[in-house]
């Protein structure tokens, strides 16, 4: 996903190479625009794939406020540290402004906000890029992000969907338990951002990697597994309650996406357990902790 839309920025460079600016971009659609019916719903979507197509939200964000904003700068926002002492409301109403100079909608705006958040915070710790676990920092710099989520959401300012579509954009910079504190926060439940994704090779293989990580981080490590333990089990709980799920509809063959999703990631878990038991491990070897687990 990410590469189709590294593509798409670049059909907006301009002569010689130049990006052009958001103002540019949208003049441009605007004339091609200018009559007819439905321009303005017309513009607006075309507004919303020119956002999604925005590589950089920060510098988009800094060049649409411009340099010297007097007021609350957006931008800021996507800094979890420089955001931490804003109210939700402060920032809900940064969000609104900011989406009306855009021509977006504040609910799309809100959700990639969130998400560009989300991975910055992922990628804060300076550790080891296989993980799938947040230290403490993260976890109170998520938690407050969070809580202006849930903010945003109260007051119709959160689109789920396009919230779940940023996120599988940057699918391989989250942590698995960013996306779990989202479903027990109730930002977007598991089920919901696993079914918002047509591929299910891509999806199952990615749940089995960063599950196996999960189970030799919980078995290497006595600092987090508490969260670990639980993240487990809310994750294999869904697959059990969905995977063998009786449907009810007898006049469908196939089954449901997330049915299908879900016995797939279990048969992978319950394959690599048997192969491992069968050749025979270390005890000292990731596969052994992933196991044991």
């Amino acid at each position: 996903m990410s590469d189709s839309r590294a593509q798409d920025a670049a059909s907006d460079l301009g002569s010689g190479s130049r990006r052009r600016t958001w103002t540019e971009l949208l003049a441009g659609r605007v004339k091609r625009q200018l009559h007819g019916p439905g321009r303005e719903h017309k513009l607006q979507e075309s507004a919303v794939r020119l956002l999604r197509r925005h590589l950089n939200l920060n510098d988009l964000l800094l060049e649409v406020e411009g340099p010297a904003c007097k007021t609350l700068c957006l931008h800021q926002l996507v800094d979890p540290e420089a955001s931490a002492d804003l109210s939700s409301s402060l920032i809900g109403s940064a969000l609104r402004d900011q989406a009306s100079r855009l021509g977006v909608p504040v609910a799309v705006l809100s959700s990639r906000t969130v998400a560009s958040s989300i991975v910055q915070i992922c990628a804060s710790s300076g550790e080891p890029s296989h993980r799938v676990l947040l230290n403490a920092e993260q976890r109170k710099k998520l938690s407050s992000l969070l809580e202006v989520a849930q903010y945003l959401l109260a007051h119709s300012m959160f689109s789920r969907s396009s919230f779940c579509e940023e996120l599988w954009e940057v699918q391989d910079s989250l942590l698995l338990e960013a996306v779990w504190h989202l479903h027990v926060q109730n930002i977007v439940s598991l089920q919901e951002l696993l079914e918002s994704r047509a591929d299910t090779q891509a999806t199952v293989a990615w749940l089995f990697r960063d599950l196996c990580l999960l189970c030799e981080q919980m078995e290497a490590s006595t600092l987090h597994t508490e969260i670990a333990r639980a993240m487990l089990s809310d994750f294999v709980q869904l697959f059990v309650l969905r995977g063998f799920e009786k449907n009810s509809d007898l006049r469908s063959v196939e089954p449901a996406h997330m049915a299908q999703l879900s016995a797939a990631v279990l048969q992978r878990m319950l394959i690599f357990a048997l192969e491992a038991l069968t050749t025979g491990l270390q005890d000292s070897s990731p596969a052994y902790r992933a196991v044991k687990s």
